[in-house]
């Protein structure tokens, strides 16, 4: 029981306090108490996190060219996240089913999972097989002809997965050593050990999808000293040699892009905008004789005139070359 003290003791104790008799005690501030999550242990630090994502984003700008080169279309692809979760969570989280790639990691021996979203493999299927790359109107199983087109699209996801590793270890490889589409049926590592997970989001023509990279904690580990900013700009720091630029060079060129001609312009008062009917003649205010304007993408890049070739169709001769100034 604690004892209380009487208004009479409390007098004596303020007195003696006053008169310098007694000391009064300052408590000492506590030590701050920080909040740990033993069901999500962090195991990679801020720094290997920046440097996982810069490494990446390298990965995405290799896999912008060569999606866009095998679609022979406008491709975006971001960096959206990067965490560290339990592996448990990341399964829990991915829709069934999806294309998830199992993958090897060698030498290091541990193993990765790569999830595609089916929305993306659809729209990148039908791309190369001359669609417009719509997104599909239902999700369902591939068929063998498919399932044969989407190994070849991870193929090529892996190639350049290594080529940006490159920049921490240059002899990890990323080998496929499986395709599921159940994500509770892979296992790569326990179901409370984390990963480092990559979210990227990849845009194909009107269709939006995401790949989600993830590697266990066991699996990193050998390497995991090198995942700091430091390192990576030391190797960005590196030129490229003569046959990474005729590499990059390849897949460029191998990009279609959007032509336009444009004859002239004009302006006009939306009046007689509202009033413009069948049969009406707009004047341009320009000679027939003047060249054009002939775009690539939204950059003039020739002047030229227009006709007809044998068969008919529209053609533009090439007058003049613009060349950016230095």
């Amino acid at each position: 029981m604690v004892d209380v003290l009487n208004q009479s003791e409390i007098d004596k104790l303020l007195s003696a306090i006053a008169s310098g008799e007694a000391n009064a005690v300052v408590e000492e501030p506590g030590k701050s108490v920080k909040v740990y999550d033993f069901k999500r242990p962090s195991k990679f630090n801020r720094d290997q996190i920046r440097a996982f994502q810069m490494l990446h984003e390298a990965f995405g700008r290799y896999l912008t060219s060569t999606f866009s080169a095998m679609t022979r279309s406008v491709v975006s692809v971001d960096i959206a996240n990067v965490e560290q979760i339990p592996y448990e969570e990341f399964v829990r989280s991915v829709a069934s089913p999806t294309t998830i790639a199992i993958l090897e990691v060698n030498p290091l021996g541990g193993k990765a999972i790569l999830e595609v979203s089916q929305h993306l493999v659809f729209a990148l299927i039908e791309r190369l097989l001359g669609g417009k790359g719509a997104p599909p109107s239902h999700i369902r199983e591939f068929t063998d002809l498919e399932f044969s087109i989407v190994d070849k699209i991870l193929y090529r996801v892996l190639k350049e997965l290594d080529e940006s590793w490159k920049t921490i270890e240059n002899n990890v490889r990323f080998k496929l050593s499986g395709i599921e589409s159940n994500p509770f049926f892979v296992q790569i590592a326990p179901k409370t050990e984390m990963m480092l997970l990559v979210t990227i989001r990849v845009q194909v023509g009107v269709t939006e999808g995401k790949m989600n990279l993830g590697l266990p904690y066991h699996t990193l580990e050998p390497i995991l000293d090198k995942f700091n900013p430091q390192e990576w700009f030391l190797s960005k720091d590196k030129a490229l040699s003569e046959e990474e630029r005729d590499k990059l060079r390849e897949k460029i060129e191998g990009v279609e892009v959007p032509v336009t001609a444009e004859l002239c312009s004009a302006e006009l008062t939306l009046r007689e905008i509202h009033d413009v009917s069948l049969g009406d003649v707009i004047n341009l205010g320009v000679p027939i004789s003047q060249p054009g304007v002939v775009k690539v993408g939204s950059i003039p890049k020739f002047s030229a005139t227009f006709g007809k070739t044998e068969k008919g169709n529209i053609a533009a001769k090439i007058l003049e070359i613009f060349y950016e100034e230095d």
